[in-house]
C-alpha cells in the first residue's frame, strides 16, 4: 500500500479526497492509487503556483516519486475561488476627457463586447467597480493633490501646479469620482486576489503616469500604486512591477524607487524620443532600492524580436532570481505597430509570448497571484482585440482568429472603419524609423549596460 507521507500544494485553500487524490483531471500519465477514503482531507503546504498540484509518494525511506497535477474548478464553486476577477462596469466609461482626447473609453466598451461575444466573459468572475475612497487615494497621493482634484471637478477650472487642466489632462465633469473609480476598480482586482482569487485583469487600470501630487501623461490617480500600497501594508511580500507600454512607467517606478520589496521592470520607448522622457538605464533606484527599478528603453523601429528578446534576457533572469509573491503587468499596447502615438513595431505574437510566459512564471513563483491592468492604446480596436487576446490567454481559452460580424459593426457604429484583420496579426511588420541594424545594435548596449549595473544586485 502506497503511503502519502507529504503533499505540497500550490493551491490555496483545502482539497479534499473525493476519490484517487481528490485531482479532477490528471495530466500525468502514470496514475498512482491510495487507500484514502472519499472526503480525507490532505494534509497541505501552500508554496506558490495557483493551480498546480506537487504529491510526493513514498514508496519506502528510499524511493519517492513526485507526480505534478492539476485541478479544475467546480463551476457550481460558489466561492468563485480560482476564477479570474475582471472589474467592469459602463460606469468606467465616464472617464473622457473630451471627444477628440486620444485616450477614448471606447476602447474599454469594444473590450467588453468582444469578450462577451467570444464567451470568455462566462469563465471569469465580474464585479461592479466601487469608487476608491480617500483613504484610498492618500496610500500614495498627498491630500493637497486629492482635494485640488476634488476642486477642479467641481469649479470646472485648472491647477497647473498640480498637472491639472492642461493638453493631455483636460478638466471634465466628474473627475474626481471617474478617476477615483478606476483606481477601485485596481483595488477591487486586488482585494479579490489577497482573498484567494488566482488573478485579476483590470482592462481600465494602468495609469502609471500619475504622481503623488501630480496628474500627467492622460492619468489624475495612480491605480497600480495604490493597488501596490495596499497589499504591502497589509503583507509583508515582494512585488514584480512589468511594464510594456510604450511609455516608460514612470509614476510607479518613483513611488518604489527606494524599496527592495517592489521590483519594477518597464520596457519603453527611449524617453529621447517619447514622452514622459524618462527611464534610461542609470535609474536604477535608490537607498536599499538600488538595483530594483529597471529600465529597458528602446529607440523606434524596435518590435517583436526585441521585445522577446528582453524577455528572455533581461525579464525572465530577474523574475528567476526576485522570486516574487505577486506579479502586477501593466498591459498597454501602445506598442503596437498599429497605434498611432509611439513609434515601436509591436506585434500580437510579442505580447502573446509575453503573457505565456507571465503565466508560467506566476504558476511557479506567485504565491499570491497575478494582477494584470489595461494602460496605454490609442486606436479603440486593436486595443479590444488585444486585451480580449490576453484575457484568452490568461484563462487558457482558445479565440477565433475572425472577427464577428457583430463586432464588425459595433466597431462601424461607433465610427471605426479601420480594423485588424483578425484576433492576431499574420502579416510582417515593415522596418520603420531606425534600421533593423541600428535597433539590435542600440539594445545590445541597454542590454549589457543592466548587466553591470542591475544584474549584480541579483546574483546574475
Amino acid at each position: 500500500m502506497l503511503a502519502v507521507t507529504a503533499i505540497s500544494l500550490t493551491l490555496r485553500g483545502a482539497i479534499y479526497c473525493p476519490s484517487h487524490f481528490g485531482i479532477n483531471r490528471i495530466e500525468n500519465p502514470l496514475i498512482l492509487m491510495a487507500n484514502l477514503d472519499p472526503g480525507t482531507p490532505f494534509p497541505l503546504r501552500v508554496l506558490g503556483a495557483p493551480r498546480q498540484v506537487l504529491i510526493l509518494i513514498l514508496y519506502d525511506s528510499k524511493t519517492a516519486i513526485a507526480i505534478r497535477y492539476k485541478r479544475d474548478y467546480a463551476e457550481d464553486d460558489n466561492t468563485m475561488r480560482g476564477k479570474l476577477v475582471y472589474p467592469y462596469s459602463d460606469a468606467l466609461l465616464q472617464y473622457e476627457f473630451k471627444k477628440d482626447h486620444p485616450l477614448k473609453p471606447d476602447r474599454l466598451k469594444l473590450t467588453y463586447e468582444l469578450s462577451k461575444q467570444l464567451g470568455l466573459l462566462d469563465k471569469v468572475k465580474q464585479i461592479e467597480p466601487k469608487v476608491a475612497t480617500r483613504q484610498d487615494l492618500e496610500l500614495f497621493h498627498t491630500p493637497e493633490f486629492i482635494d485640488a482634484v476634488i476642486s477642479c471637478g467641481k469649479q470646472a477650472c485648472a491647477s497647473l501646479r498640480y498637472g491639472l487642466g492642461t493638453p493631455d489632462n483636460p478638466i471634465f465633469p466628474r473627475i474626481y469620482d471617474a478617476a477615483a473609480r478606476y483606481v477601485g476598480a485596481t483595488l477591487e482586482g486586488m482585494k479579490e486576489i489577497m482573498a484567494g482569487a488566482s488573478n485579476a485583469f483590470c482592462i481600465s487600470g494602468g495609469l502609471h503616469h500619475a504622481q503623488r501630487s501630480r496628474a500627467s501623461g492622460f492619468c489624475i490617480f495612480n491605480d497600480i500604486a495604490i493597488a501596490i500600497m495596499q497589499l504591502l501594508n497589509k503583507k509583508k511580500c515582494k512585488v514584480l512591477y512589468l511594464d510594456i507600454d510604450a511609455h516608460h512607467g514612470d509614476g510607479v517606478q518613483n513611488a518604489f524607487y527606494r524599496s527592495k520589496d517592489v521590483m519594477t521592470i518597464s520596457v519603453h520607448q527611449s524617453g529621447k524620443t517619447l514622452f514622459p522622457g524618462t527611464g534610461n538605464v542609470y535609474e536604477a533606484g535608490g537607498a536599499e532600492g538600488v538595483g530594483y527599478s529597471v529600465n529597458v528603453p528602446v529607440i523606434p523601429g524596435a518590435g517583436t524580436i526585441e521585445l522577446v528578446r528582453i524577455l528572455n534576457e533581461v525579464i525572465v533572469p530577474l523574475f528567476e532570481s526576485f522570486r516574487p509573491n505577486l506579479l502586477v503587468t501593466q498591459l498597454g499596447v501602445d506598442g503596437h505597430f498599429m497605434d498611432p502615438l509611439a513609434h515601436l513595431a509591436y506585434t500580437s505574437h510579442a505580447y502573446e509570448t509575453v503573457i505565456n510566459k507571465m503565466k508560467d512564471l506566476t504558476g511557479e513563483y506567485c504565491d499570491i497571484g497575478w494582477l494584470a491592468v489595461g494602460g496605454g492604446g490609442y486606436h479603440p480596436v486593436n486595443v479590444a482585440r488585444l486585451w480580449t487576446l490576453f484575457l484568452a490567454l490568461m484563462l487558457d481559452e482558445e479565440v477565433p482568429q475572425k472577427f464577428s460580424d457583430d463586432f464588425i459593426l459595433a466597431c462601424n457604429n461607433m465610427g471605426y472603419d479601420r480594423c485588424p484583420e483578425g484576433m492576431r496579426d499574420n502579416n510582417d511588420v515593415e522596418q520603420m524609423y531606425y534600421s533593423r541594424e541600428d535597433v539590435t545594435l542600440d539594445l545590445d548596449r541597454q542590454i549589457r549596460k543592466i548587466e553591470e549595473i542591475i544584474f549584480p544586485y541579483h546574483g546574475l
